[in-house]
This record gives structure tokens, C-alpha cells and sequence, in this order.
């Protein structure tokens, strides 16, 4: 069974499958069980896939990346992967991978399969793992509590979002955008962006959309927010304009913001995005699978 597996390897081989890379071949549709009541926390949240969030501070770089290419074709059990991707600071000082997976169990498969890359690039030569995250239902979440907080996991519980269809990509050319926020007054927060979401919902065309969800950790909110490319967040932006100001000016402040896109995109986003202090991550590799 796969948590008993994952029980029963030692932490590194846990902290490994944070860091598989995807293998070449068919992409087929994944599912995320989006309609089934125990994925979800509330009616809002069609969203059922499980965001894993590995960081990496790099003391080499070229060696660091050349374990994952060489991976990149091993990978297993692709058709639980929802979108796999790496992704690097300019200075190739830091890495990111943006994985998601269609429910815990994909999860915890994916931690038993992923030991011999992470184990060789956590030689302290090569790399040290920075911080992980997880995002996704409650119900999910629950499930991996157990494994992974030996690896002094966070964990964010989404309680509304969605994602959108779209063919597969064999290169995976989406632009992420993660703003976190500190919370000063959650109540108020979550009511401001709740009653903001339909009106978010309903411009997914116009903006490009792939996936918009918050997510909550004590007293710090994540929004897992996805785009065809930069025109569209920035035109999400614009939308929200006015109630992320309300937001920034009252319940809440910007803690850290990310962007996670191709090269081309992210130098699109930076005139923007930087005077806000965001951190650009380069995607250099990694696929999606069909969102049905």
C-alpha cells in the first residue's frame, strides 16, 4: 500500500518524491474527482487535485539539474500527475518544482517512487531542501499530515477554487503566479475574495485561466493561480484591481509573491511584478496533463 510504504522508508526517500520528474510519452487525461463531496471544504471548491511544493537552495546547479534530466524519462505513474514542471531563480541559485497529482494517494505513490534522484541531489555538494508545501482538499490533506511532516511540511487547506479544461502539453508553457498574504483579519479576508470569486469564475476565458484557488495555513492564505501566459494574469490583475487594494489596505499584507513561467513571460511580468518584491522562478522543463 502506499502510505504504509512511505511509513516505512526513511525521511529522505519521503522527501524524494517531491522532486520526480516527469518521463516523454502519451499524456492522457488525468481526473481530479472534482465533483465527489469528501474532496471538497465547501460548494466552491471544484478543485480536487493536490499541489506539492518542493523549493531548493542550489550549491550546484548544472549537477543538480542534470540528476532530474537524466529522471525526466522515469517517470512513473504519469497519469496521476495533474502538471509536473522545474523551475529556476535567474541566478540558478534556487529551484522550484510545481507539481500537482490527483488526490493524496497519487501523492504518497509518488513519494515511494522518487528515491535515488532527491537522494543524490540532497548530497550537500549539490542541493538542500529549502522548504515544501502542500495544498489541496481537507479530506486530502488529512491523508498526508502523517508522512510528511518529518519534513517539516506546510500544509494549505483549500476552500474555494477551480480549474479550467485544456489539452496536454508536452512542454508546459503556463505561467503560475503565487501571491501569499499574513492575515490580520481572516473573516473579513475571506469574505472580500469569496464575494470577489464568481466574478473570477466568469472571466476564466478572458483571463487565460488554468487553475485559481485559496488556500489557508494558521494565519496565512495562498492563492495557486495559473494562466495561458502573462497577457492573461495581467489581465486578472486588472480585474481584481480594486479589491486587492481593499485587501492590502485593511485585512491583510502581502507576505511573499512568486512567479513560475517560461522566460519569455516572466521578463513580460517583471516591470510589474517586481517593485512588489516578487521572486521570478524560470520554467525550464515539465508537462501537463488533459484537465477534462
Amino acid at each position: 500500500r502506499p502510505m504504509l510504504a512511505v511509513k516505512l522508508v526513511p525521511t529522505l526517500l519521503v522527501a524524494s518524491s517531491a522532486l520526480q520528474l516527469s518521463g516523454h510519452g502519451v499524456h492522457r487525461t488525468i481526473t481530479t474527482r472534482r465533483n465527489e463531496p469528501s474532496l471538497m471544504a465547501s460548494a466552491d471548491l471544484t478543485d480536487g487535485a493536490i499541489t506539492l511544493a518542493p523549493y531548493f537552495k542550489l550549491k550546484d546547479a548544472e549537477a543538480f539539474k542534470q540528476i532530474w534530466k537524466a529522471d525526466y524519462a522515469a517517470f512513473k505513474n504519469k497519469d496521476d500527475c495533474v502538471h509536473y514542471a522545474f523551475c529556476f531563480t535567474d541566478d540558478n541559485t534556487r529551484a522550484h518544482c510545481r507539481e500537482a497529482y490527483t488526490d493524496a494517494k497519487a501523492v504518497l505513490q509518488h513519494l515511494a517512487n522518487a528515491d535515488e534522484p532527491l537522494k543524490s541531489v540532497l548530497n550537500p555538494e549539490v542541493a538542500e531542501l529549502e522548504r515544501l508545501e502542500v495544498h489541496g482538499p481537507k479530506a486530502e490533506i488529512d491523508k498526508l499530515i502523517e508522512p510528511l511532516t518529518p519534513l517539516g511540511c506546510v500544509f494549505y487547506t483549500a476552500e474555494w477554487g477551480f480549474r479550467t479544461s485544456h489539452p496536454a502539453m508536452g512542454q508546459d508553457s503556463v505561467c503560475h503566479v503565487y501571491p501569499y498574504f499574513s492575515l490580520k483579519d481572516e473573516e473579513a479576508f475571506k469574505k472580500m475574495w469569496k464575494d470577489a470569486y464568481p466574478a473570477t469564475v466568469a472571466a476564466a476565458a478572458e483571463e487565460k485561466s488554468h487553475q485559481y484557488a485559496f488556500s489557508f495555513s494558521g494565519n496565512t492564505a495562498s492563492c495557486r493561480e495559473s494562466y495561458a501566459d502573462a497577457d492573461g494574469f495581467l489581465k486578472h490583475l486588472e480585474n481584481v484591481d480594486a479589491i486587492l487594494k481593499a485587501v492590502l489596505d485593511g485585512p491583510a499584507e502581502l507576505l511573499r509573491l512568486e512567479i513560475h513561467a517560461p522566460p519569455s513571460e516572466v521578463e513580460k511580468l517583471k516591470p510589474v511584478l517586481a517593485p512588489l518584491g516578487g521572486e521570478f522562478f524560470n520554467v525550464e522543463w515539465g508537462f501537463r496533463n488533459a484537465a477534462p
